[in-house]
């Protein structure tokens, strides 16, 4: 059965993204210096 629908009309497929809380800053991203944390910079997670 034939549809409308391309492969252009489809959302893309993303798969699934495991983000880990930094170790180092907590996930603030922020060390205890007030400095941007260089383990994740500045991201907050690994």
């Amino acid at each position: 059965m034939p549809t409308d629908e391309t492969d252009q009309d489809r959302p893309a497929l993303v798969p699934p993204v495991r983000l880990w809380q930094c170790c180092h800053c907590g996930g603030t991203g922020i060390d205890s210096h007030g400095d941007t944390c260089l383990h994740c910079d500045g991201a907050g997670h690994c």
